[in-house]
């Protein structure tokens, strides 16, 4: 046919296979639509194909426009942001006194360690850039069981408990309720993209999976996973009537299950809330780590301490601690700006989009980024309980630079596809 000519033509000039599919339905669709527009005028069917196609005009000319508008994006911006954290992260390691705790210098070990974790974050960033995120909703129920099945292993059948909390161990393969919220995530995104279920429905979807959090229990992955929910939840296009009675429900319900929920907890996570309330009284327990810190940050000043203390875990949950100590506060405002700049670029590009599944995945993988990021600076400040939550990016360990390496891929995956169509209408739900 003349159309599927033309229309190879076109398509041969766009470097992007994914946007030559895009370009090449698209296309055909407005050549059809003006096909009848011309035959309802008296011309034949092969007249008016004829016609259409040369309304369009050169193929050439068509080709290398939209090769221009739908070449696939690379935020640089956003990569070079993340890079300077990732490169900053290695200063804590240099800079904590490993023999302390460990016995021995482990800093060589920790650098180490630190580079093979970068390898696999630079793959995995790249690999979800690179893949076609609006695959992935059609999956949302698939992975929301999915990731319900594994949390209920974790909770009944874990093959170790480290400090009370559930892990399934597979060789070097590691599996704890905070690596299965990534999957939670893309569900959920799916979910309230579609809207198809109801408030009821809803309210047993989020319990489901919260309960069996709690039960392995995880509380930095109870806080991140209901946190980003709601926030998904109050930006989706249910109504406002829906809102108010589901929040309401579930607020019930968490505060009624509250009884149930601590006696499960495990003493050192009991000691960690009394010692947030009173450190003083606690002084060689955990309200050791709370006296520490604000010592440390006392003493620090604008350009660092004169004397570097010791910290427990100054080289995961309290490197920024550690940074502020050797370097002052300029350094410790800096890295917070850089970690404040990651969280505003996502957020200034993802509401540059329409409604879609891209920018409900977007928004639930950056509110779980800023929920652990704000979380992390106001427990260092002592405003909030020390949970045991990693700064992004700067702290060391395998499972948080994973986990907010998922984060950025998804960013950049969207972000590559923003010129595509396709991302669904704007819909109402009652």
């Amino acid at each position: 046919m003349q159309s599927e000519s033309f229309l190879r033509k076109v398509t041969a000039f766009i470097r992007s296979k994914e946007a030559q599919v895009h370009v090449y339905d698209e296309l055909k669709q407005h050549l059809e639509h003006s096909k009848i527009a011309w035959m309802k005028k008296g011309y034949t069917a092969e007249e008016a194909e004829r016609k259409a196609i040369e309304e369009m005009g050169s193929p050439s000319e068509i080709g290398k426009s939209m090769d221009k508008i739908h070449r696939p994006k690379v935020d640089w911006l956003l990569i070079g942001l993340v890079a300077i954290l990732l490169g900053t992260s290695f200063i804590p390691l240099v800079t904590f006194d490993s023999t302390i705790f460990f016995g021995a210098d482990m800093t060589n070990h920790f650098i180490r360690g630190k580079w093979l974790h970068l390898v696999f974050a630079v793959i995995l960033i790249a690999v979800l850039m690179y893949t076609d995120y609006r695959k992935v909703e059609r999956f949302s129920l698939a992975l929301y069981l999915g990731a319900l099945i594994l949390l209920m292993v974790l909770s009944y059948f874990p093959t170790v408990r480290v400090q009370g909390q559930s892990y399934l161990m597979a060789g070097p393969i590691q599996i704890q309720a905070l690596t299965v919220l990534p999957m939670l995530f893309i569900a959920w995104a799916g979910f309230f993209t579609r809207g198809k279920f109801k408030s009821w429905q809803l309210i047993v979807l989020f319990v489901l999976p919260l309960w069996f959090i709690l039960s392995a229990p995880s509380l930095i992955a109870a806080f991140l996973y209901a946190g980003v929910v709601t926030v998904l939840f109050f930006v989706s296009d249910y109504s406002a009537k829906a809102k108010i009675v589901t929040s309401l429900a579930v607020s019930g319900f968490v505060a009624s299950n509250m009884f149930l929920i601590i006696p499960r907890l495990h003493d050192y996570q009991l000691v960690r809330l009394y010692a947030y309330l009173d450190p003083a009284s606690y002084p060689t327990e955990e309200g050791y780590v709370y006296l520490a810190v604000k010592n440390a940050l006392n003493e620090a000043g604008w350009f660092g301490a004169e004397t570097i203390r010791y910290i427990p875990e100054g080289h995961t949950d309290f490197a920024l601690v550690l940074l502020i100590q050797k370097f002052g506060y300029i350094a410790g405002i800096a890295v917070v700006s850089v970690l404040f700049a990651v969280a505003v670029r996502i957020l200034w590009k993802v509401n540059r989009l329409p409604r879609s599944y891209g920018k409900m995945l977007v928004i639930g993988a950056v509110s779980f980024y800023c929920m652990q990021f704000g979380y992390s600076v106001a427990m260092i400040l002592g405003w909030l309980p020390i949970i045991g939550l990693a700064l992004p990016f700067i702290s060391y360990g395998f499972t948080s630079l994973l986990l907010n390496s998922f984060v950025i891929g998804i960013a950049l995956s969207v972000y590559r596809r923003k010129t595509f169509t396709g991302y669904g209408v704007q819909r109402n739900y009652s």
